[in-house]
């Protein structure tokens, strides 16, 4: 790691361990983990994170996925809350399943944290709840702007849009930002958008109908909101011959790291899957009775391009990015002065790129 990254965990976890802990730390934690299948990158990595943070706290976790079904996220939180859990970690399919699960925390008491999607916009003004302590999210305006202007800096003026169903409030914003930078220029505009359950399917689905219906000159770049569909309207442009045309997309996996280096892509941006690990040490602190300081953190993504692609690989896609004794320094149990709040806010100004 170079200067800053070091600067940035000497001030925050590289502090020894303080042996005068005010509370014990407890061994006998389960906390309960709902999101979606391990079919795409944003899944896979935010269960590898949480896993390291898991081990290093002694949590025991409790997985289980909802199939992307907004039914069967509810039926899944039901059964999960059943088995009497300490806590939940989730991440709303959709905010009107989010907020069913809430109320499940509430009905039984049992503290819970979002970790990516939230419930609600502002939590702060519009929840009215005691268990859903908080919502881990992430900086969704900066998020669309990103990978917008990332389109536009790429020479890109007619783009299309692959994104997901409007009940899923985060993504909303994403595109308000996105929206935002297009139209600062007088020469750029979406000429097409495509709104669904983002899968690979549903991303080579798309991509089909967008280069079938425009040719050459008339469309220049997809911007596509996460990289298993981004990796599909790939793939579909390899089919088509389509080389005129840009993908752009979040989250990022090995695959779409080489699909990067190789120039098959030439942005995403990612790492916001960390807020699972966040999350649950958000909870581990309010299970030892501290009180949640911020209670909706927002985690800035990282762009990665072919420029830093193999450093954000070294550091982010070969196990755990955080040792056992740095993610315990980030828990108040262990370190008084633990400021989480700020490692949230400042890791990805300053990770060693």
């Amino acid at each position: 790691m170079k200067n800053l990254m070091l600067l940035l965990l000497a001030v925050l976890i590289l502090a020894p361990v303080n042996s005068s802990m005010a509370v014990t730390p407890r061994k006998d934690l389960v906390i309960a983990d709902l999101g979606q299948p391990k079919t795409n990158p944003w899944v896979i990595n935010r269960h590898r994170f949480q896993e390291c943070v898991a081990r290093a706290l002694n949590i025991e976790q409790i997985l289980a996925d909802d199939e992307n079904s907004e039914s069967k996220h509810v039926s899944q939180a039901e059964s999960l809350v059943s088995r009497q859990p300490h806590a939940l970690v989730f991440n709303p399919l959709t905010s009107p399943a989010g907020a069913q699960v809430a109320r499940l925390l509430e009905r039984h008491r049992i503290p819970g944290m979002t970790a990516g999607r939230v419930v609600v916009a502002d939590y702060e003004k519009e929840y009215k709840g005691q268990f859903l302590i908080g919502q881990m999210g992430t900086n969704l305006d900066s998020w669309g702007a990103a990978m917008a202007q990332a389109a536009i800096d790429a020479g890109s003026r007619k783009i299309a849009m692959i994104w997901n169903p409007k009940d899923v409030i985060t993504t909303q914003y994403i595109w308000a930002g996105a929206q935002r930078v297009i139209d600062s220029y007088s020469d750029a505009k979406v000429i097409i958008e495509g709104r669904d359950r983002l899968s690979r399917e549903t991303g080579i689905k798309y991509a089909e109908q967008y280069v079938a219906r425009f040719g050459e000159g008339e469309i220049d770049a997809i911007i596509v909101l996460g990289a298993t569909a981004g990796l599909g309207a790939q793939f579909a442009l390899e089919q088509a011959g389509r080389t005129d045309v840009d993908i752009i997309t979040c989250d990022i996996d090995e695959q779409v790291a080489q699909n990067i280096r190789d120039g098959k892509l030439s942005f995403s941006i990612g790492a916001h899957w960390m807020g699972g690990g966040f999350a649950l040490l958000h909870l581990y602190d309010y299970l030892h009775g501290f009180p949640i300081e911020d209670t909706q953190p927002d985690f800035s993504l990282i762009a990665v391009t072919a420029k830093n692609v193999d450093a954000y690989e070294r550091q982010f896609l070969n196990g755990c990015i955080l040792t056992p004794n740095e993610i315990q320094n980030l828990s108040r149990v262990f370190n008084p002065d633990a400021d989480l709040a700020s490692f949230i806010e400042n890791f990805s100004k300053t990770w060693d790129q």
